[in-house]
């Protein structure tokens, strides 16, 4: 826990963000803006910008079904942001955003079958910070009402986007540094957030405990000490309806660039093909930690 904490405070005595109060115009030309990046030729931009509102406590709004957003898988989406005539002037990230969704469907992210999941909520808060070239997730989180919630930080650093040709630059030098996630779980729903993932169990829900085993035991030596093996091994074990909360830090050294994971990604090519698995994980977390605490809810304080 004492290495959560030392994590935790790299989020710690950071500016405060002022958000502009986003006037319509503000609202229009940030999506417009975004759109054009994305797909200069959408047809449908025209007709979505007509749907997007300026709320009267200075939010930019669109809502799902909407003209042009019928196929939104969201019931509402917010966003301001920091400093907007960046963007909107000058074609800069702005120097904060925030932004909320509501109304997203479990079923639908995941590609499943319908169930009877609650929807999921997320908000979150991401800055810049130009003198230090980082880029700050300040916090991040997504819930539901069942009672399940993660929560997340993280700080990238060798981002420098003042200008378009230093944002390709930060394409290829941006690095994660330090993050830290927690999780709240009721208990109640198997992947409650409706993640793109699934493992085929078969009846048998031992096959997702061993699944978790197996990938926490192939964690390097050095990546995470005993403690923290220990309390993953725990929330494992208690896969697939676990209760409690799951706090885990990570950090890296030298920072964990697009480099090292295209070196894993080829390490780990070569060994399906030499029919090895063993060492390519080696590559990915070399000079990263990883600290981890489980707290089932029965050793919760009330």
């Amino acid at each position: 826990m004492k290495s959560l904490i030392f994590v935790a405070t790299v989020f710690v005595a950071q500016p405060a963000l002022s958000f502009d109060r986003m006037l319509l115009n503000d609202c229009l030309t940030s999506f417009e803006n975004l759109a054009e990046l994305i797909d200069s030729g959408n047809t449908d931009t025209p007709r979505q910008l007509r749907s997007i509102n300026a709320t009267f406590d200075g939010w930019c709004e669109i809502k799902g079904d909407s003209p042009g957003f019928e196929d939104a898988t969201f019931d509402r989406l917010t966003w301001r942001t920091d400093d907007t005539a960046l963007w909107t002037q000058q074609g800069i990230p702005p120097m904060g955003l925030e932004l909320r969704i509501t109304g997203l469907d479990p079923d639908t992210m995941q590609n499943s079958a319908a169930s009877n999941r609650p929807p999921v909520s997320i908000e979150g808060t991401i800055r810049q910070d130009p003198a230090a070239g980082q880029l700050i997730i300040e916090h991040a989180i997504m819930e539901n009402d069942a009672g399940d919630s993660m929560t997340a930080s993280a700080v990238f650093e060798r981002v420098f986007l003042s200008s378009p040709s230093m944002m390709q630059v930060s394409a290829g030098s941006a690095a994660f540094k330090t993050g830290i996630v927690s999780m709240t779980l009721d208990g109640t729903y198997e992947n409650p957030f409706g993640f793109n993932v699934s493992v085929d169990v078969d009846g048998d829900e031992n096959v997702l405990q061993t699944e978790a085993f197996q990938g926490i035991s192939r964690l390097p030596t050095g990546v995470v000490n005993d403690a923290s093996r220990a309390e993953l091994m725990a929330f494992a074990g208690d896969l697939p309806g676990p209760v409690g909360t799951l706090e885990v830090g990570l950090a890296s050294e030298r920072g964990l660039g697009l480099m090292q994971v295209g070196m894993f990604m080829y390490t780990s090519a070569l060994s399906i093909i030499d029919g090895d698995a063993e060492g390519e994980l080696d590559v990915l977390f070399d000079g990263v930690t990883i600290s981890a605490d489980w707290s089932p809810r029965d050793t919760l304080a009330d």
